[in-house]
């Protein structure tokens, strides 16, 4: 796979992470409110929930718990989860909504070249398969 490709795929990945991760935020903040509040956010996106709810500095790892469990079980590096976790924590402490421009500069600052991604480990498997004609 040449870099550009590389890095498409890698970008696409983070922010399904990402979106996950704020979705499974978003999820928990709503539950905690009266139903006076989530009425009227009904229409929101769960992962735009953290714009018009405040996050405190202790509500992030409450509603980040197993937001992760899906991208360690399809294999992303750690590196990268801990660096989608911090942008992710960014985005609720400042109540900003997510921007893909933002997260690819997240995603540009990692060392992909040197990461070892899930599909890397697919690929070597088809070049065995392929040898093995």
């Amino acid at each position: 796979m040449d870099q550009s490709t590389r890095e498409t795929v890698a970008v696409a990945t983070a922010e399904m992470a990402v979106l996950r991760a704020l979705q499974v935020a978003g999820r928990r903040l709503l539950a905690r409110r009266s139903r006076t509040v989530r009425g009227p956010l009904q229409t929101v996106p769960l992962w735009e929930l953290h714009v018009h709810l405040p996050v405190g500095d202790t509500d992030r790892a409450p509603l980040l718990r197993d937001a992760w469990n899906i991208p360690k079980a399809v294999g992303l590096p750690s590196m990268m989860i801990e660096k989608l976790d911090q942008h992710v924590r960014m985005l609720l402490a400042a109540g900003l909504r997510y921007r893909r421009d933002d997260l690819i500069k997240t995603v540009s600052r990692l060392p992909l070249e040197q990461l070892v991604l899930p599909w890397d480990s697919l690929s070597e498997m088809g070049a065995v398969h392929a040898s093995d004609k």
